[in-house]
Protein backbone atom coordinates (compact mmCIF):
# COMPACT_ATOMS: atom_id res chain seq x y z
CA UNK A 1 0.00 0.00 0.00
CA UNK A 2 1.24 3.37 -0.93
CA UNK A 3 2.25 5.28 2.45
CA UNK A 4 3.31 9.06 3.22
CA UNK A 5 1.01 10.20 0.24
CA UNK A 6 0.79 13.85 1.60
CA UNK A 7 3.72 13.88 4.18
CA UNK A 8 6.56 13.15 1.91
CA UNK A 9 8.82 15.87 1.28
CA UNK A 10 8.71 16.70 -2.46
CA UNK A 11 12.00 18.48 -3.84
CA UNK A 12 10.96 20.35 -6.78
CA UNK A 13 7.92 18.29 -7.57
CA UNK A 14 10.68 15.18 -7.58
CA UNK A 15 10.51 12.42 -4.60
CA UNK A 16 14.07 11.25 -3.86
CA UNK A 17 15.08 7.63 -4.11
CA UNK A 18 14.30 7.27 -0.10
CA UNK A 19 11.38 9.12 -0.38
CA UNK A 20 10.34 6.84 -3.08
CA UNK A 21 10.47 3.71 -1.40
CA UNK A 22 8.60 5.68 1.52
CA UNK A 23 5.83 6.21 -0.77
CA UNK A 24 5.65 3.00 -2.17
CA UNK A 25 6.05 1.30 1.32
CA UNK A 26 9.10 -0.80 0.96
CA UNK A 27 12.90 -0.73 1.69
CA UNK A 28 15.80 0.72 0.17
CA UNK A 29 16.81 -2.65 -1.46
CA UNK A 30 13.34 -3.62 -2.25
CA UNK A 31 12.54 -0.43 -4.36
CA UNK A 32 15.93 -1.02 -6.02
CA UNK A 33 14.59 -4.42 -7.23
CA UNK A 34 11.42 -2.92 -8.71
CA UNK A 35 13.01 -0.23 -10.37
CA UNK A 36 14.80 -2.82 -12.43
CA UNK A 37 11.36 -4.32 -13.24
CA UNK A 38 10.21 -3.90 -16.58
CA UNK A 39 7.54 -1.24 -16.71
CA UNK A 40 8.86 1.04 -13.86
CA UNK A 41 8.64 4.57 -13.64
CA UNK A 42 11.76 6.73 -15.51
CA UNK A 43 14.19 9.23 -13.20
CA UNK A 44 13.14 12.53 -13.99
CA UNK A 45 14.74 15.95 -13.49
CA UNK A 46 13.63 18.78 -12.32
CA UNK A 47 14.45 21.74 -11.36
CA UNK A 48 18.28 20.23 -11.27
CA UNK A 49 16.79 17.82 -8.87
CA UNK A 50 16.57 13.72 -9.68
CA UNK A 51 14.07 11.60 -8.71
CA UNK A 52 10.54 9.92 -9.75
CA UNK A 53 7.49 11.46 -9.84
CA UNK A 54 4.49 10.97 -7.04
CA UNK A 55 1.77 10.30 -10.05
CA UNK A 56 4.31 7.90 -11.76
CA UNK A 57 4.90 5.95 -8.70
CA UNK A 58 1.04 5.42 -8.19
CA UNK A 59 0.52 4.82 -11.68
CA UNK A 60 2.81 1.76 -11.30
CA UNK A 61 1.59 0.45 -8.19
CA UNK A 62 -1.83 0.39 -8.87
CA UNK A 63 -1.25 -1.68 -12.15
CA UNK A 64 0.83 -4.15 -10.33
CA UNK A 65 -2.22 -4.26 -7.37
CA UNK A 66 -4.45 -5.06 -10.50
CA UNK A 67 -2.39 -7.96 -11.66
CA UNK A 68 -2.02 -9.71 -8.49
CA UNK A 69 -5.83 -9.07 -7.92
CA UNK A 70 -6.14 -10.36 -11.37
CA UNK A 71 -4.38 -13.31 -10.45
CA UNK A 72 -5.32 -14.23 -7.29
CA UNK A 73 -9.53 -13.61 -8.52
CA UNK A 74 -9.04 -15.74 -11.80
CA UNK A 75 -9.85 -12.29 -13.68
CA UNK A 76 -6.75 -12.40 -16.24
CA UNK A 77 -7.47 -8.77 -17.85
CA UNK A 78 -9.64 -6.11 -16.89
CA UNK A 79 -10.90 -5.77 -20.75
CA UNK A 80 -11.94 -9.97 -19.99
CA UNK A 81 -15.31 -8.51 -18.29
CA UNK A 82 -15.16 -4.84 -19.04
CA UNK A 83 -13.72 -2.46 -16.02
CA UNK A 84 -17.03 -2.11 -13.83
CA UNK A 85 -17.17 -5.93 -13.90
CA UNK A 86 -13.90 -6.18 -12.60
CA UNK A 87 -14.76 -4.49 -9.70
CA UNK A 88 -16.76 -7.43 -8.59
CA UNK A 89 -14.33 -9.30 -8.32
CA UNK A 90 -11.50 -6.93 -7.07
CA UNK A 91 -13.36 -5.03 -4.49
CA UNK A 92 -10.49 -3.75 -2.26
CA UNK A 93 -8.55 -2.65 -5.68
CA UNK A 94 -11.57 -0.69 -6.46
CA UNK A 95 -12.14 1.62 -3.13
CA UNK A 96 -8.02 1.69 -3.04
CA UNK A 97 -8.41 3.76 -6.14
CA UNK A 98 -11.85 5.63 -4.90
CA UNK A 99 -9.26 6.57 -1.63
CA UNK A 100 -6.33 8.05 -4.07
CA UNK A 101 -9.03 10.26 -6.05
CA UNK A 102 -10.35 11.28 -3.05
CA UNK A 103 -7.12 12.00 -1.85
CA UNK A 104 -6.17 13.65 -5.52
CA UNK A 105 -9.15 16.24 -4.91
CA UNK A 106 -8.95 17.16 -1.75
CA UNK A 107 -12.30 15.44 -0.32
CA UNK A 108 -13.52 13.22 2.27
CA UNK A 109 -12.14 9.71 2.04
CA UNK A 110 -14.42 8.47 4.98
CA UNK A 111 -17.21 10.08 2.20
CA UNK A 112 -15.99 8.97 -1.04
CA UNK A 113 -15.54 4.89 0.89
CA UNK A 114 -19.09 5.50 1.54
CA UNK A 115 -20.01 6.13 -1.28
CA UNK A 116 -18.50 3.45 -3.25
CA UNK A 117 -20.01 0.81 -0.94
CA UNK A 118 -23.38 2.15 -1.52
CA UNK A 119 -22.71 2.45 -5.14
CA UNK A 120 -20.88 -1.48 -5.03
CA UNK A 121 -24.13 -2.96 -3.50
CA UNK A 122 -26.91 -1.51 -5.75
CA UNK A 123 -23.82 -2.59 -8.42
CA UNK A 124 -23.59 -6.35 -7.60
CA UNK A 125 -27.54 -6.68 -6.07
CA UNK A 126 -28.90 -5.52 -9.16
CA UNK A 127 -26.79 -7.62 -11.46
CA UNK A 128 -27.72 -10.20 -9.71
CA UNK A 129 -31.46 -9.60 -10.62
CA UNK A 130 -30.29 -8.31 -14.33
CA UNK A 131 -27.72 -10.99 -15.33
CA UNK A 132 -29.74 -13.96 -13.27
CA UNK A 133 -27.36 -16.78 -15.15
CA UNK A 134 -24.51 -14.36 -15.83
CA UNK A 135 -22.92 -12.22 -18.71
CA UNK A 136 -22.54 -15.85 -21.44
CA UNK A 137 -26.79 -16.12 -20.69
CA UNK A 138 -29.05 -14.48 -23.45
CA UNK A 139 -31.70 -13.85 -20.31
CA UNK A 140 -30.75 -10.39 -19.71
CA UNK A 141 -33.41 -8.27 -18.35
CA UNK A 142 -33.01 -4.80 -19.56
CA UNK A 143 -36.47 -3.20 -18.31
CA UNK A 144 -37.87 -2.12 -14.80
CA UNK A 145 -36.06 -1.48 -11.45
CA UNK A 146 -33.03 -3.57 -11.40
CA UNK A 147 -31.72 -2.28 -14.80
CA UNK A 148 -31.61 1.01 -13.84
CA UNK A 149 -30.43 0.35 -10.55
CA UNK A 150 -27.68 -1.41 -12.47
CA UNK A 151 -27.06 1.68 -14.56
CA UNK A 152 -27.10 4.14 -12.57
CA UNK A 153 -24.92 2.26 -9.22
CA UNK A 154 -22.30 1.36 -12.47
CA UNK A 155 -22.02 5.33 -13.51
CA UNK A 156 -21.89 5.83 -10.05
CA UNK A 157 -18.75 3.70 -10.01
CA UNK A 158 -17.22 5.09 -12.92
CA UNK A 159 -17.72 8.37 -12.11
CA UNK A 160 -15.61 7.67 -8.10
CA UNK A 161 -13.28 5.08 -9.63
CA UNK A 162 -12.34 6.56 -13.07
CA UNK A 163 -13.58 9.98 -12.49
CA UNK A 164 -11.33 11.29 -15.49
CA UNK A 165 -14.18 9.52 -17.37
CA UNK A 166 -16.99 12.19 -18.52
CA UNK A 167 -19.99 9.72 -18.39
CA UNK A 168 -22.63 12.41 -19.68
CA UNK A 169 -22.60 11.50 -23.17
CA UNK A 170 -22.50 7.60 -22.51
CA UNK A 171 -25.65 5.59 -23.87
CA UNK A 172 -27.05 2.59 -22.00
CA UNK A 173 -24.83 0.69 -23.93
CA UNK A 174 -22.02 2.25 -23.47
CA UNK A 175 -21.90 2.19 -20.06
CA UNK A 176 -22.79 -1.71 -19.88
CA UNK A 177 -19.95 -2.43 -22.31
CA UNK A 178 -18.06 0.15 -19.65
Amino acid sequence: MITKQKESKKIGGVLSVQESAQYLGVSRSSFWRKAKSDGFPSKVVINNKIGYLPEDLEEWYSQQVAKREGKRSGVPTYEYLGKAQFILKCHDLARDCVRMNAIRKGTSILEAERLFEWAFDRLKDSYAKVFPQGLDSENFDYEGKPWKDFIEAKEEIIKLVWPEVDITGLTEEDILRF
